[in-house]
């Protein structure tokens, strides 16, 4: 008897998980389900102890929508990681599906080692990533403003398309952990990385790429340029628009001013990053500026917020 109540309970872990993921990836998904220890419910928990629980799946979950298909993810669960030697066994495609059901994980150090891990960037992977930006770990925000790209803002949008409520909820709650833990670090919201990430989601427009101004500045031979995150301009001079990319430094930049001044040259570079390379460039609140007076910071800023 007691055999066949841990059976229908690992079946129910099972059922559960296979619910969590596309059905286009049930065969790997019941890879990854087969080496982990459903067996063992003697977890050590958040007072560092070990403690012997039940039900290793927390009831609560969120309902999610991808591309049409409902979704149901498990708020948290407490079974620990597979052996090493098993794990070492899974393709790529299912030691991303591990990682992703790692995201769940009370433990929010484990949570952000394997979000560390994740490189696929496909559409299905959202919806487990996106949960943590209304999470309260600061690390976790950090590592995921890093993976942050074209790609993934995409993906971001799409998903929030999809699940308007559910990016209301996820804000509501990035706001809130805002408000409680790191409003004396950060006193202004839009400083805070969370609300950061979450205005390039609103910024974000499908088939339009889009990337952060790192820095804009002014260098010792009096060029303007635009330093990007992650968009890379090696063609650009191909425009013959006057504008180049430095490949050392990752930046855009003008020429020396002459008929033009800085300002100018600014909205140049960004008019023709989206024109002729469908980039939307964006400043936001933590863009350096260097030897870029007060009176031009103010100009650009103004015209940007006048533009977007």
């Amino acid at each position: 008897m007691l055999n066949w109540l841990k059976g229908h309970k690992y079946s129910k872990y099972r059922e559960i998980l296979l619910n969590a993921f596309p059905r286009t990836l049930k065969k790997d998904v019941e890879s990854v389900l087969h080496i982990l220890p459903f067996e063992v419910n003697d977890v050590k928990l958040c007072d560092g102890k070990i403690h012997k629980v039940d039900n290793l799946i927390h009831p609560d979950n969120q309902v999610v929508k991808i591309n049409g298909e409902l979704l149901t993810i498990p708020y948290r669960f407490y079974f620990n990681e597979p052996e090493t030697e098993k794990e070492k066994t899974l393709n790529d495609q299912q030691k991303t599906i591990l990682n992703c059901i790692f995201l769940r994980h009370h433990n929010g150090y484990i949570r952000q080692n394997r979000l560390e891990r994740i490189e696929n960037s496909e559409y299905w992977v959202t919806p487990f990533t996106f949960q943590l930006l209304g999470e309260y770990i600061f690390e976790i925000l950090e590592v995921l403003d890093e993976q942050l790209d074209d790609q993934k803002l995409e993906h971001y949008k799409r998903f929030v398309n999809e699940n308007p409520k559910y990016y209301q909820q996820t804000e509501s709650r990035m706001i809130s952990y805002w408000n409680e833990y790191y409003r004396r670090k950060f006193p202004k919201l839009k400083n805070y990385v969370g609300r950061i990430i979450f205005d390039h989601i609103k910024t974000k427009k499908i088939g339009k790429r889009q990337d952060e101004i790192v820095e804009v500045g002014i260098d010792k031979d009096e060029r303007l340029f635009i330093r990007t995150k992650n968009e890379r301009f090696n063609l650009i001079y191909r425009t013959a628009t006057e504008i180049h990319w430095d490949n050392n430094g990752f930046f855009l930049y003008s020429p020396k001013p002459s008929e033009w001044g800085y300002y100018d040259w600014f909205r140049h570079i960004i008019d023709v990053a989206n024109k002729e390379c469908n980039s939307k460039l964006m400043l936001t609140h933590r863009t350096i500026w260097t030897n870029i007076d007060n009176n031009l910071k103010k100009q650009i800023i103004e015209n940007r917020k006048a533009t977007a």
